[in-house]
């Protein structure tokens, strides 16, 4: 009634003025929506944010090492940690298109920013280091199998390039995508390297991507060993300390950035899981062969996520001798996306949320 009453006073209207009225509630009503959550269940903000003696419980539950934490960010962390949330959710209703609900998580998205939401990132900062990688690797595997370390820096300006080999990759130890390839020193744009490195280490990737746990990382950059341009990425998605299915990835082309994306059991068996990522793509009719050492890196990948209900073990394999690449919570920044939604929820049926262990926001 009040809606047919609405449109006959729009249409018989002569005043042009009412109209521009109507559009302009509109258009702040949508404002609105978009950036002051008024859609998002008023339970989140009462809910979400822990305590604000939780950097004091979490240390003394845990054992951390304070030196280890960049304590501007986490200041930054604990005084904004609302809106950081709030941040969040934005983001997932931007990348998949639905508002997020807490009390009905069903797809692999869903439990993935429930983790992000409730698990202490300070406990996770430790094996999210690359840095600190190595020691976790030494903790639980009784050796470090992560690529050799050559030199570790404060910032750009200690950078020796002279001290370096001819061929060598730089890395930041607080994020993901943040690398430098180096197979031949001679041809190296040394200023070019150095400008990148300095905007990169003051980039603040926990807050940028919403993955908190990177936060907790004192940030350094660091150059390890080079092994080769064609190594195949494997991933391992883990489930409560399981390994469910191994994801790999290859270059295929690089200008058009495209990558080979195949997901396959823990028998090899190639599935039907498929990225829904542009620019990964799953291609049935390419062979890849089963990694010699297929059966050591399920055995680490169980060891290392353990203490996780969910993490990403990543591996590389190069002349016979497996590497460990790096650990993460996050895929994607926590927005990992799949072929469908079907496909989505199959994967979160592998993750059980009633097993979580580790210190809670909500406890």
């Amino acid at each position: 009634m009040m809606i047919n009453l609405f449109f006959s006073k729009w249409k018989n209207s002569s005043s042009i003025y009412f109209k521009y009225y109507i559009v302009i509630l509109f258009i702040i009503f949508i404002i609105i929506i978009r950036y002051f959550n008024v859609v998002f269940p008023l339970t989140y903000i009462e809910t979400i944010p822990p305590s604000d003696n939780f950097w004091k419980e979490s240390s003394s539950n845990f054992n951390f090492n304070k030196e280890l934490i960049n304590n501007d960010d986490k200041i930054l962390y604990l005084k904004n940690k609302t809106e950081f949330y709030l941040k969040l959710r934005k983001n997932f209703l931007r990348q998949h298109h639905v508002i997020y609900n807490e009390s009905n998580l069903i797809t692999f998205q869903d439990k993935l920013n429930w983790l992000v939401i409730h698990e202490s990132p300070q406990y996770k900062s430790f094996v999210v280091d690359k840095i600190k990688l190595h020691d976790y690797s030494k903790r639980i595997l009784g050796k470090d199998i992560c690529v050799p370390l050559l030199k570790i820096y404060d910032n750009e300006k200690d950078i020796k390039f002279e001290e370096l080999p001819d061929k060598f990759v730089l890395k930041l130890n607080h994020g993901s995508e943040m690398n430098i390839i180096c197979e031949d020193k001679s041809k190296l744009d040394i200023i070019k390297v150095l400008r990148k490195l300095k905007y990169w280490k003051n980039i603040n990737y926990g807050l940028l991507r919403t993955e908190f746990q990177y936060l907790y990382v004192n940030r350094k950059i660091f150059a390890e060993k080079f092994l080769s341009k064609d190594l195949i990425d494997y991933k391992i998605f883990c489930f409560n300390g399981e390994p469910k299915f191994i994801q790999i990835r290859k270059l295929l082309d690089l200008k058009k950035h495209i990558y080979l994306h195949n997901n396959y059991d823990t028998n090899w068996k190639l599935t039907d899981i498929e990225s829904g990522l542009r620019g990964y793509i799953r291609v049935p009719n390419i062979k890849i062969k089963k990694p010699k050492n297929l059966k050591l890196m399920l055995k680490y990948a169980r060891l290392l996520s353990q203490e996780f209900v969910f993490i990403r073990v990543d591996f590389y394999e190069f002349k016979n001798q497996i590497y460990l690449g790096e650990l993460t919570f996050t895929p994607t920044n926590s927005h990992v996306k799949w072929k469908n939604k079907k496909q989505s929820i199959y994967i979160a049926n592998m993750m059980n949320l009633t097993r979580i262990k580790k210190y809670l926001f909500n406890k």
